[in-house]
């Protein structure tokens, strides 16, 4: 069977329940309920319940305190009544059955912070004596009600602090993201590629493994931009960062390292594996630009450690840019 639902820590419950079967003893109600009031959202908390079912009193179950009974008997400066229906038609009381209630305040420092209440479909008088008694049954209640209510409270700052907490490091990893990713074509960033470069090299140096990249760049994009605006030259980066994302392999990094720059290393490759990879750019590129009635093409520049030093690939593969840009542009050329 699943658990039952609790309403109130386990030691609340422990200690209010002999109690509550107490009240029903004294009084000859059929049932007896502890209720917790907050008085912040002015509700209050059916926590506990003891006795038959022949009053629809559930444990957890909610009033408004403008709609409780306790209320209804407190401003009349009362008790209880054994006459519900007559004396106070129209309430929540009358509405549920009940021919008595009784309801005393459980006081915490000077504050209800709860109450113990009784109900019957049947007229019982309650003796003074026995009033009293009930006064002193919800005193005992008062310190572990109220200890309840302090654990509810701190159950709820750490609930609002959990959040609070995941909110702040969904926004710390986009902050770590935004500082590593370019804004305009959602690449890496200069200094993302530095990072993840630097562990490359450290990788290639280490295990001997191969380790190519290309430098590329969009031919004559100053005129572009000129030409056709700012708005066309963003969207041509785009086209170029979308291409090099489709690609790319999953170890590969592609990099827009400022303007119209951008860069894709490759591990366990050669020059010449990057080289075909640099014509399928170019085309991608080109029928990109044209789709979007576009002219421009891409020059680019490659090396690798098969002819280069480690810590001379990104400027062996500059100079094969600048080389193919020299030779005419919409070209490759590799580091020599």
């Amino acid at each position: 069977m699943p658990e039952r639902q609790r309403y109130s820590s386990l030691a609340l419950e422990h200690a209010a329940r002999p109690l509550l079967l107490l009240v029903q003893h004294l009084t000859g109600l059929d049932t007896t309920f502890l209720t917790r009031i907050d008085w912040n959202a002015l509700t209050q908390q059916v926590i506990l319940v003891e006795g038959p079912l022949h009053l629809p009193i559930e444990e957890g179950s909610v009033v408004n305190w403008s709609d409780s009974m306790c209320r209804v008997l407190f401003d009349a400066n009362l008790s209880y009544s054994d006459s519900v229906p007559s004396t106070f038609p129209g309430s929540a009381g009358a509405a549920l059955g009940m021919q008595t209630f009784f309801a005393i305040p459980v006081l915490s420092k000077g504050q209800t912070i709860g109450t113990l209440c009784g109900a019957s479909t049947e007229p019982i008088h309650i003796q003074q004596h026995t009033l009293t008694s009930l006064k002193l049954i919800a005193d005992a209640m008062a310190y572990q009600l109220a200890l309840d209510q302090q654990m509810q409270l701190q159950q709820k700052r750490v609930k609002v602090a959990e959040k609070t907490i995941d909110k702040l490091y969904r926004q710390a990893q986009q902050m770590e993201t935004l500082a590593h990713t370019d804004v305009l074509t959602g690449l890496d960033n200069r200094r993302a590629f530095q990072t993840k470069f630097e562990q490359y090299l450290l990788d290639a140096e280490t295990h001997g493994t191969g380790l190519a990249l290309m430098m590329i760049d969009i031919d004559e994009f100053k005129q572009l931009n000129d030409q056709h605006g700012h708005e066309t030259g963003d969207l041509a980066l785009q086209h170029l960062a979308q291409v090099l994302t489709a690609v790319a392999r999953q170890s590969d990094i592609a990099c827009r390292l400022g303007g119209d720059e951008f860069v894709l290393a490759a591990t366990d490759t050669d020059a010449e594996g990057l080289m075909h990879l640099a014509l399928r750019v170019q085309q991608e590129f080109k029928q990109r630009m044209l789709q979007s009635g576009l002219a421009s093409s891409l020059s680019i520049g490659i090396a690798s450690t098969a002819e280069s030093a480690l810590d001379q690939l990104l400027q062996r593969a500059d100079q094969a840019l600048y080389k193919a840009k020299a030779l005419g542009r919409d070209r490759a050329e590799r580091a020599g």
